[in-house]
């Protein structure tokens, strides 16, 4: 009975379905307790961007995250502080890298990672410009990773992971696209503790087979796998998370596949679908018929059509609303309220007024917008 929430939009007075755990481990706020609007500010403070709270029409599903919360937390210290770090420095090549420790996380990750068989939702990008950036980096680590286990061995899993980490901190010293990866290979390029191969896949993460991708304009036979996976996942993560007009999931495999053997690898696209539903479980969607929806279960590889089930009337949005946050803080744009949820349980502890709807069967019913993921 578990939904993903904003910490800043926690309704007041819902309690934690899950612990908040920090980066050493330790718990910060237990399960079962609730949540008060000052409570809220604190966890903000201390870096927590989203937490699960209990929420009617959730029962029993099975959420899951890529990481464990401490793994997840271990990364976005480090990458907070490599942020700033780059952020402020005047010379790229003084930038002081945690290597170490990211190749520990990575470690823990790429382990948490291969354990993986049911999909998961990616990380949200709510909070400041640092906030979306965090997530994601760390969704591409994953999504990299988990096509990697599929398709190449446990220590290039690992490269790929921890490049996906570096491969973008250039961005943050230039505007311009094309010159972002020499800015980010500049702050690497002199740790020696850093595989090759890590460099080598942040040098190529936004070249295409045909020629057509950038810094260099490298092609097919002058790409290798690990390079090519890293570019589907990339692309993947940018499609379903761009600031200003996010891909539909189903959307963004479906123009993956259009350019597969032309612009990305063919066995890294089919991969993907397998191994990264569109919509795992716990994503909150809307209908083609207006009715707002919880996965709960994603359904059979590569379709994209889960079976949801239906959190409210045909052509009722009010339980749909605003949050008027700030453009640049990544909030999502729609929340559900909680209006008279039915009550009742049937033997089985689900909700027996929920209907749930199999869309790989009702091909009437389509998913038209992704609001919680």
């Amino acid at each position: 009975m578990m939904r993903r929430v904003d910490i800043r939009t926690i309704p007041e007075g819902a309690t934690l379905a899950r612990p908040l755990v920090d980066q050493r481990g330790a718990y910060v706020l237990a399960a079962g307790k609730t949540v008060t609007e000052s409570m809220a500010e604190r966890l903000w403070e201390r870096g927590f961007r989203h937490a699960y709270v209990h929420a009617p029409g959730f029962e029993g599903l099975d959420v899951r995250e890529p990481l464990e919360p401490q793994t997840f937390q271990q990364l976005r210290h480090l990458l907070a502080g490599l942020v700033n770090q780059v952020k402020q420095a005047k010379d790229l090549a003084q930038v002081e890298v945690p290597v170490l420790a990211l190749q520990d996380v990575t470690r823990q990750a790429c382990e948490e990672l291969a354990k993986q068989n049911q999909g998961f939702l990616l990380y949200p990008p709510w909070g400041t410009l640092a906030d979306r950036f965090i997530a994601g980096v760390i969704n591409i680590a994953c999504v990299a990773a988990r096509i990697g286990v599929e398709m190449v061995d446990r220590d290039a899993v690992r490269h790929l992971f921890l490049a996906a980490l570096l491969q973008d901190l250039g961005t943050w010293v230039t505007d311009r696209a094309v010159e972002h990866v020499a800015a980010s290979l500049s702050i690497v390029r002199s740790y020696r503790e850093l595989n090759a191969w890590v460099k080598h896949i942040i040098a190529d993460h936004h070249e295409r087979l045909d020629g057509s991708g950038y810094p260099q304009g490298k092609k097919e036979r002058d790409l290798h796998v690990l390079s090519r996976i890293m570019q589907v996942a990339v692309a993947y993560v940018e499609l379903v998370q761009d600031a200003r007009n996010p891909a539909l999931p189903h959307e963004a495999q479906e123009h993956l596949m259009a350019e597969a053997g032309v612009l990305f690898d063919w066995n890294a696209v089919q991969t993907l679908r397998k191994v990264v539903p569109g919509y795992p479980t716990g994503s909150v969607v809307r209908l083609s018929t207006s009715q707002l929806a919880v996965v709960v279960h994603p359904g059979p590889p590569s379709l994209n059509r889960p079976r949801v089930r239906v959190l409210s009337k045909k052509g009722d949005r009010k339980g749909e609303s605003a949050l008027g946050a700030p453009e640049d803080t990544g909030a999502p744009d729609e929340t559900i309220e909680q209006p008279d949820w039915p009550a009742s349980l049937s033997d089985s502890g689900q909700p027996a007024a929920y209907e749930e709807i199999d869309l790989a069967v009702e091909h009437a019913v389509a998913i038209v917008r992704l609001l919680e993921s």
